[in-house]
């Protein structure tokens, strides 16, 4: 038996060399951070409870370890390393992966944070890849995306970079204060609500023509979220600045889309998303995450409006002044929305700035681009009215789905949601342009802007 283990020995030197000579010992790194937040929760993914990291987590943790997801949301560990006292840590892979998660375990081997590696591909020019850091924030996407793969996705089917710009660090503190059993369900309330958004987008895009996948929206973000989590690691640049930078950085890798294709798809993926959590969470324990759950599509929602705004005037050759009005509106939009701390404060913003987009008559962006005087007022007038109407039609609508739709099926959603702003598009189109005809060429970005006006943060 000695003489067996000695010649195992060789013989496992001589493959280590081999190896090493041809290349066989490069590795995939990994490197980032166990950090410390609010409210430690010391359950595993394994139990069914939430991990959301917080206070005391980087003394806590002993070792980081990562994993894929595999088609039972269980997880298949794939390399692990230590923490450092300063919770630093270098995980090394034999092969690339994509959409891994990274856990902080402490001693007695439970996990007490956890983290959404998007790929291992690094920032050009850099050896490693950087991971998000280690928080409260990080650890509710992380059990968000197995919890999705445990409810029917596959875990390649998963865009877990959109997935993780829809959840923040409001959601994970209003979840994090939960009992266990009340988390895990708003766990699988988010689950379903990003499902139901990511499927109605898909579909939206499609109604819109233009043909792209998740797996192609996915792929476009890589370069996107490794700066980002080199930007968020670092810590130099605010959370705000990082994720300016970021959503800048995936709308220009996804050129298969205008902006206006993106509000669209947005605007859609936020109602269904709101419809999923309404559905699971309206009431008792549930209703912190859903009201920030709210807030945070509302969000996300204004950065695709925005951008939608601003490329609508300046392919209409609007002026200075125009394009400030919009700016300004905007501005404050994201503001009221940054200090809302309610959903119905979220639904206030949103209606002021939709009044200073297009519904506040004369003196709103729309007026002012089309340069309404007393000769025109009425024409003006009217195509508001038609757009009032078609939004109310289309609230209704969607006020149907809400009450009928229950825990439906993500498709089922998405198809339901898709097909109503379909036919809100057709009655606006075809009502307002009717009545701008006075304003002649400048009439289609009337029409528009009124569309974005009417149609945003519906089911408020």
């Amino acid at each position: 038996m000695q003489k067996r283990r000695a010649g195992e020995v060789v013989l496992g030197a001589l493959v280590c060399w081999m190896l090493a000579a041809c290349g066989g010992d490069d590795k995939v790194k990994v490197r980032g951070h166990v950090t410390n937040g609010g409210g430690q929760q010391s359950q595993g993914l394994v139990d069914g409870a939430p991990a959301l990291a917080g206070d005391g987590t980087v003394s806590a943790a002993t070792t980081v370890r990562i994993s894929r997801v595999v088609a039972s949301g269980d997880l298949t560990t794939l390399a692990e390393a230590d923490v450092a006292a300063d919770g630093s840590y270098t995980l090394e892979l034999d092969d690339e992966g994509q959409r891994l998660i990274i856990e902080a375990v402490n001693a007695s081997a439970a996990t007490v944070g956890s983290a959404v590696l998007d790929s291992t591909t690094p920032r050009s020019g850099q050896d490693a890849r950087t991971a998000p850091p280690i928080t409260s924030e990080s650890s509710l996407e992380a059990e968000v995306f197995v919890q999705m793969v445990r409810d029917g996705d596959s875990p390649e089917g998963v865009d877990t970079v959109d997935l993780r710009a829809r959840l923040n660090s409001e959601q994970a503190a209003a979840v994090r204060g939960q009992l266990k059993a009340t988390a895990a369900e708003s766990v699988e309330a988010l689950s379903a609500a990003v499902r139901a958004a990511q499927a109605t987008r898909i579909k939206a895009y499609a109604r819109a023509g233009v043909a792209v996948t998740q797996e192609q929206l996915f792929s476009a973000s890589w370069a996107a979220s490794a700066q980002l989590d080199a930007s968020l690691d670092a810590g130099g640049q605010s959370a705000v600045g990082a994720y300016d930078t970021f959503f800048a950085a995936v709308r220009a890798a996804t050129p298969q889309a205008n902006d206006a294709q993106d509000q669209q798809a947005e605007r859609e993926a936020s109602v269904s998303y709101r419809i999923a959590v309404d559905a699971r969470l309206s009431s008792g324990a549930g209703i912190a995450v859903a009201d920030a759950s709210v807030r945070a599509a509302a969000a996300l929602e204004a950065r695709a409006t925005e951008a939608a705004v601003k490329a609508l005037l300046q392919g209409a050759s609007a002026t200075d002044l125009t394009l400030q009005q919009a700016n300004t509106a905007a501005t404050s939009l994201r503001a009221n929305l940054s200090s809302a701390t309610a959903a119905n404060a979220a639904a206030t913003a949103w209606a002021n700035y939709n009044t200073q987009l297009a519904t506040g008559g004369s003196a709103s962006v729309m007026g002012a681009q089309l340069g309404v005087t007393s000769s025109n007022q009425l024409a003006f007038d009217s195509a508001v009215h038609a757009g009032a109407q078609a939004g109310a039609t289309l609230e209704a609508a969607l006020g149907t789905v809400l009450e009928q739709s229950g825990k439906a099926s993500a498709t089922a959603l998405a198809d339901a949601v898709v097909n109503a702003f379909a036919t809100y598009d057709a009655a606006v189109r075809g009502g307002a342009t009717a009545t701008l005809v006075a304003f002649g060429p400048k009439a289609t970005t009337g029409v528009e802007l009124l569309i974005i006006s009417e149609g945003s943060f519906r089911l408020r």
